[in-house]
């Protein structure tokens, strides 16, 4: 009679006690949804339906912001007992509907003040792997956490978080009553608060979802860029992360104090109630607020931002980083070739009309420049680089102002304090109608994410250019998750990236051929230095002018 192996015995003892265990369920099948300890109670999530990964939505990070809690800071979450079941979309932050969003929308959504909630995202595999922070933009009044964030957690082998912060007049009104009922003196900057009780939430409970809390990376695009500036210059982040990316935003997103009463005061006013009553504030319904607070940010520019209230930000993200004062952490950041290119050659008559003769004299009245400052600007944008057109200038110019500069001068300030520093540029444009509307502002997150065939974006790839801007997404990925793991996006069989180096700068190009070239910004974004601060804010100028060309 054949022998069996020594252990054989043993072997099938444990197989049999399996079965007994866990009928007809094996590993990989219950993996997801076993129950994960959260400092509130226990959670269950599921399989991710669009990649191999597992996912909780819908987790309460802080308590509802409602009621009395309207405009206070954020507070933890209240326990709760048995498992809560995430297999659900939290709330969006209450805000106008907007098609100016990229994630997802769904008929199903609700819209509240009740909106403190994180999603997250993790390898279908056992193992501790580094964190990825995703905070979402949308002009700090629209927008949410529902980015799908499991195809970008399977790729590179991360967990993926992503939050919900407040918005508009909820997130960002400042006003004296507000700063005098606070103990730390702080107004005006909820949505930044939420944003730092998010991390902080992720840092203490990220662990028991298989996220390594020594090696969280805070990534962000447009508002959540700024967003990412700020949590690099804030106090209140010391030690929370350790890389931080950001994608088209900027630093200096933030206004002082005397502007945001002033606001304040008009919200107050159109509610029907006085600036310091805050008990007829918390009283307003929520729907009136958002409508009292919000306008057109294509025509009036950004309302809500943070302020510099001495707690949150002692001053601009840009002035703090600049002075030393901010969370030295590694960087990578970019912008995309032609952020709001469009948005002036088609919305904006009154500069994608104008002829050559004009192009000093219209940015004297529309930048508020001084007839020298625009001879040294036209020195820089000469209109031989346009097709000697205008309008293509004027385009380039205020991408610039509004989004790369912005993003730059904050990776250069980072750069001097001799930090690891990357700096991209995102030039793709091979998806449907690419040539009208170039690589405008957030047209790299289908690619960050791997979510070209879903949500707003989607109907811009076909089977002539899917492949080739999934291949693109491949390399994007890498350099992200190799950046989020060691604070370096290079990697294996991904085209090399150089660092930021100010004394030979070069900014990797994301194309169809990603390389590194040489780059103007420099001497371009010097000529925006300090701008935000000593003219009016750029679109405001803008919509002040096409007013009045239309009476």
């Amino acid at each position: 009679m054949r022998r069996l192996p020594v252990g054989y015995g043993m072997a099938m003892s444990c197989i049999l006690l399996g079965l007994v265990l866990f009928p007809s369920i094996s590993y990989s099948e219950n993996f997801c949804a076993q129950p994960v300890q959260t400092e509130s109670g226990l959670v269950r999530g599921m399989e991710d339906k669009d990649s191999r990964s597992c996912v909780w939505l819908g987790i309460p990070y802080a308590a509802p912001p409602v009621g009395e809690r309207r405009w206070k800071a954020p507070v933890p979450a209240q326990p709760w007992s048995g498992v809560r079941e995430a297999e659900n979309w939290g709330n969006m932050c209450l805000q106008q509907k907007s098609p100016f969003v990229t994630e997802p929308r769904e008929k199903t959504d609700v819209l509240s003040e009740d909106c403190l909630y994180l999603n997250i995202w993790r390898p279908h595999k056992p193992g501790r792997f580094p964190v990825m922070f995703w905070i979402h933009g949308g002009g700090y009044t629209m927008g949410s956490g529902k980015y799908p964030g499991g195809k970008l957690s399977e790729f590179g082998e991360v967990v993926v978080v992503t939050m919900n912060y407040r918005l508009g007049v909820f997130g960002f009104m400042a006003s004296p009553a507000l700063r005098e009922e606070d103990p730390n003196q702080s107004t005006g900057s909820y949505g930044s608060l939420d944003q730092v009780a998010a991390l902080k939430w992720v840092k203490e409970n990220i662990a028991n979802f298989g996220g390594d809390p020594t090696n969280i990376t805070i990534f962000g695009e447009s508002a959540g860029g700024w967003s990412v500036c700020t949590m690099l210059a804030t106090p209140l982040n010391n030690g929370m992360f350790s890389k931080a990316i950001i994608q088209s935003g900027g630093c200096e997103a933030s206004e002082s104090l005397e502007k945001g009463y002033a606001k304040a005061g008009e919200i107050a006013s159109k509610v029907g109630c006085g600036a310091d009553d805050l008990k007829c504030l918390r009283a307003v319904p929520a729907d009136k607020l958002v409508m009292g607070g919000v306008g057109d940010i294509l025509r009036n520019g950004f309302q809500f931002v943070p302020h510099e209230d001495g707690y949150v930000l002692n001053g601009t993200p840009l002035a703090m980083i600049r002075a030393g004062n901010f969370n030295k952490v590694p960087l990578m950041a970019g912008s995309t070739k032609e952020e709001v290119n469009v948005v002036v050659e088609i919305g904006r008559p009154r500069l994608s009309n104008a002829l050559p003769c004009a192009y000093e004299k219209l940015m004297q009245r529309n930048l508020n420049l001084s007839a020298e400052e625009a001879e040294k600007v036209a020195a820089v944008y000469r209109l031989e680089k346009y097709d000697n057109k205008p309008k293509h200038a004027f385009a380039y110019m205020l991408t610039d102002l509004a989004l790369a500069c912005p993003t730059f001068l904050g990776l250069a300030s980072v750069a001097q304090a001799n930090l690891p520093v990357y700096y991209y540029r995102y030039d793709y444009q091979g998806f449907k109608y690419g040539k009208y509307l170039h690589a405008m502002h957030s047209m790299e997150l289908p690619l960050v994410f791997n979510s070209i065939d879903k949500g707003s974006m989607s109907g811009l790839f076909n089977n002539k250019n899917v492949d080739q801007a999934r291949e693109l997404s491949k390399i994007i990925q890498g350099y992200w998750t190799n950046f989020a793991k060691n604070g370096n996006p290079n990697g294996p069989g991904l085209p090399l990236w150089p660092a930021f180096d100010p004394a030979n700068p070069l900014v990797q190009i994301l194309d169809v051929e990603v390389r590194s070239e040489a780059t103007d910004s420099p001497e371009r974004c010097s000529l925006w230095d300090g701008y935000a601060q000593a003219h009016t804010p750029i679109w405001e100028n803008l919509a002040r002018h096409e007013k009045k060309r239309k009476r």
